[in-house]
Formats: structure tokens, sequence, C-alpha cells
């Protein structure tokens, strides 16, 4: 009866690809284009995966020893990288292990349609999966919704797509060699990729002297869209107490703050295992929701004035009951071993001058600022610390000499500062980094060594303008500590543009004074005085 069964489901599913499937692909332009084949060019001989848990930020650095298999000389190699996934990554790098190289990555291809053919060697009764596109955009993994008298019992649920790691979309990194590789020749890659908000407070609430446990689930095997002879996974943790994580498939072995996966051997390309780690995590989970910040040039008084606004909030586990101000004030001497944060610190350029810090109501004194040989460092606290799901707005600013940062060759002005300074242990969910020019610059270019989401070009008027300053605005989204790098901002201006500013109040006064005299001689009394 059994295997009448299956010789049924088998009948049915081909029917279904032969000639029913087909149909709704020609004629609904809804679904999803065909799956994104991999050219089967090379082979992992070993896949060594690290994966850094040990700040708010997941860190996953992969080691890659690739071997080529075709026939002719390869110059791309392709990695994968799971929708979920993908949707929280904010950087990634790849570099050859000898030369330190960096290689070209961008995105390639989006695989949006998987089919699972394998019948019978898992025992399910699930034949047939796949993904659907509704005219909402909606993604179905599974069974349609329209086919709501389908034969053929899926395991999926049909408007979930994590749940069934064959319906997971993969979106394909392209990564571009300097070179070709021969035939047989092998080749170290290492990709280091950097995840935000993939970890999960669990419990979500605990006390406000409590113990922050965090969850991260991700795939025992890495990611690989190629065979794979030898692959291992270690996971480096900030302390050795380890909740519970995934024991089984062995080997697996644990060391102080360390847990190590593998040798597996033979892994499929694209192969896929559940890996949870619940470890204990006594930091803040610092998000900036908003990070705007100002540099505005002046070559009049030589100096670049910043000002930078947050908003942060803590993303930790969330206070369980009402803050208590005794039981905060009772517990000082541990404050240190909780999640609540209670300062900050930057570290500003080392002429940094006129510092200053305020928030919404005004000016915060809990402030100190001390210089040291190579840097000027700005410590403060808030007004009240900050809980997990807290926020707090604040800005602050300073000014520096401005042959800190700008330059001069060929005729040209050149600014290199980095892009944010970064905040410990916290990542960005939008940055904005508005450059002021001076009135009169021209022939704007900007440099940046990784790609933002915008640039604009427009004018700010502020005061004594007579057609405002050039303005440039840079804004990138999901960014880390790793983004903290210099980026170049050419222009030319020429020196008599420093004139413009004091004619343009010079006559500003002068119309203003003389405006005064007429209208100090002028009658407006009726009759004789």
């Amino acid at each position: 009866m059994r295997s009448l069964q299956y010789l049924y489901l088998l009948l049915v599913s081909v029917v279904l690809k032969t000639f029913f499937i087909p149909c709704i692909f020609a004629t609904s332009s809804a679904v999803s284009s065909a799956p994104f084949y991999v050219p089967q060019y090379w082979k992992n001989t070993n896949f060594l995966r690290v994966i850094d848990l040990t700040t708010y930020a997941v860190r996953e650095t992969t080691s890659i020893v690739a071997k080529n298999v075709h026939s002719e000389p390869i110059g791309e190699y392709y990695f994968p990288i799971k929708e979920e996934f993908d949707d929280h990554l904010s950087y990634i790098e790849v570099t050859e292990k000898k030369t330190d190289k960096i290689f070209q990555v961008k995105k390639a291809e989006f695989d949006s349609l998987k089919w699972v053919t394998d019948l019978f060697s898992t025992g399910h009764v699930n034949i047939f999966t796949m993904q659907y596109s509704s005219e909402k955009n909606q993604v179905y993994c599974g069974k349609s919704s329209k086919f709501k008298n389908s034969l053929l019992p899926l395991n999926a649920d049909s408007t979930n797509v994590n749940q069934n790691q064959n319906c997971s979309r993969i979106q394909f990194y392209k990564i571009t060699f300097d070179r070709r590789i021969d035939p047989n020749e092998k080749i170290v890659l290492v990709v280091k990729a950097i995840f935000t908000h993939t970890l999960t407070p669990y419990p979500r609430e605990i006390a406000q002297t409590g113990r922050q446990n965090l969850l991260y689930q991700g795939n025992l095997y890495g990611n690989s869209a190629y065979p794979t002879e030898q692959q291992k996974t270690n996971i480096k943790l900030p302390t050795a107490n380890l909740i519970s994580y995934t024991e089984k498939p062995g080997p697996v072995s644990r060391s102080g703050n360390t847990v190590t996966y593998g040798f597996y051997y033979d892994i499929k390309p694209d192969a896929f295992e559940k890996l949870i780690v619940h470890y204990e995590f006594q930091e803040a989970l610092l998000t900036v929701k908003g990070l705007r910040r100002d540099l505005e040039i002046s070559h009049w008084s030589d100096n670049l004035a910043i000002e930078e606004h947050y908003n942060l909030t803590h993303d930790g586990a969330k206070l369980k009951g009402q803050f208590s101000r005794l039981q905060y004030h009772q517990t000082v001497y541990v404050h240190q071993d909780t999640t609540m944060a209670r300062d900050f610190t930057f570290h500003l350029p080392p002429r940094a001058s006129g510092v200053y810090y305020r928030d919404e109501i005004g000016n915060v004194s809990t402030s100190r600022l001390r210089s040291e040989r190579d840097k000027t460092v700005l410590e403060f606290k808030p007004r009240y610390p900050l809980f997990g799901g807290w926020n707090y707005t604040w800005y602050y600013g300073y000014n520096v000499p401005l042959d800190n940062f700008l330059g001069h060759k060929s005729g040209k002005y050149i600014l290199n500062i980095p892009f944010i300074n970064p905040l410990k242990n916290a990542v960005y969910d939008k940055v904005q980094v508005r450059i002021i020019l001076p009135e009169g610059a021209s022939n704007v270019k900007v440099e940046t060594p990784f790609p933002v989401d915008r640039e604009t070009h427009t004018v700010l008027k502020t005061y004594f303008d007579s057609k405002g300053r050039y303005l440039v605005v840079l804004d990138k989204y999901n960014v880390v500590s790793e983004y903290s790098v210099p980026f170049q901002i050419s222009y030319e201006y020429d020196s008599l543009e420093l004139l413009r500013k004091p004619l343009v109040a010079s006559t500003f006064f002068f119309w203003g004074f003389l405006l005064s005299i007429i209208y100090s001689r002028m009658e407006f009394t009726i009759g004789k005085k």
C-alpha cells in the first residue's frame, strides 16, 4: 500500500512539472523567473569559518581554499548568502590570503525560485516545493494559496519562507579576481562579512540587574555554492558562560569561550544544518537609529566645524517591570556588570577645541574632556541610564584646524576625513554626512572607498550668503565601525572668493546706514513745526 502511495505521488509530481506548472509560468507575470544556476567550476578543498559573537554585530570570516576543476582558466567565484541574512548584511570584503589583495565584490543574480525533487531519501511525503510571488509581491514557500485543493501534502507553511531551508531565497555575490586561475590551480580566499540585528535577546525581558542572554541562529555548514571536501566552524563567544548550543551532528568540541564544529567531509553545495547558540552577553546592544554628521569648512577662519546628532536606542533585553531609582543607587557597585548604558566615549582629533555636548533640554554638564598625545578623549554620561528599549538623543560638536584634514594639490582642495567617528559596540541604521563647502566652491567630486545609498548635491543658504554654500549629502544605511575610513571630496576655490562675504556684509551695512540716514531726514508731520 505504501509503495502504491509513493508511485501515485511520483506520477502526480511528473504531471504537474510537465503540464501544469509550465502553464502557470507562461500565463502569469507575477511568478518569479527560473532559478540561477552557478557553474560548478570550483571545488573547495578546505573551508574554515570563524563566527565572532563578542560584539553586537556578528563578524563572520571564511577562509576558502578553492580549486579550479574546469578545463579552462576561471576569473570569478560566486559566494551565496541566504536572503534572511543578506537583509542584515552591512559589510563584505574578499581578499587573497597570500597577497592581501582586495578583490571586487558585487551583487550578482538572485535565486528566487528553488525546486526540490528529492522523493524518498528524506522519508517525507513532501516531494514538490515551489516559491510563488503574488500580485502584492509576496512570496510563498511550498503550496500557493491559490492551489487549495492540491493533492500534494507539503511540509512548508505557505506563508513563511523561512521554515523550510529548501525554500530560502539566495543572493549570490560575484567575486572577480585580478587574474584568471588555471585548471587544477588553487587560490585561498578570505571572505569577511558583517551582519547587524541578527542576535535576539532571550529571554526578552530581564530584571534591572539581571543577566542578558542572546540567541544566534545560522547555518552550521556556512555559505558555499560549490562542493566542499572538508569544512570546519569555530564560534568565538564573549565569555565561557554558554547556556546551550547545537550538539549534533558531530564532531563538536568546546574549549573555554570557543565552540568548534567539524571537520565535516564531502559537503554538498547549499547544504544546510540549523545552528543555534544561546550565550551570555553582558553589554548594551546599542543601535544608532539615525546619525547626522555635519562638516562645515571655513577658509576665512581656517577652521573645520564638526557636529554630530545622535538618535540612540538600547536594543537589548527590555527592563522587566518599572525602573527603581532606589535599587539603582543600592546596586551602584555592580553597574559595570549589567547591560545598562551609563556613559559614552568618543576619540576626537588631537587639536580639537570648543567641545560641547548638549541634548534637547540644553547643555549637559556630566562630561569630561582630556587631551592625549594622539587624540582628544570626550567622556560623558547621559541624563539617565539606558536600559533595553530606552532611547536617548543628543549632539556634540567641536572645531579643528582646517589643515588637519584639508590639502591642496594641482589647484584643487581635497578634504580627507573619516566617514564616521564610531561609537563603541554600536551599529548604525542610517548615517547622513553633510559636507558644507565654502560659498563659491565649484567642480566638486566625491570619492568613497565603499558605495553609498544616496549622494545629493544642493545649496545651503546661511548668514550673509549671496548665492549659498555648496552642500554635499551622503546617505548610507546599515553601517558598522568598519566604515570609519577616510573618504575624499575635491573642489576648486578661488582665493578671491574670500572677499565675497566681507563685500556682502559691507554692502548690507552700507545700505542699512544709508536707509537710516534717509529715514532720519524725512518729515512725517502734518503742517509746520
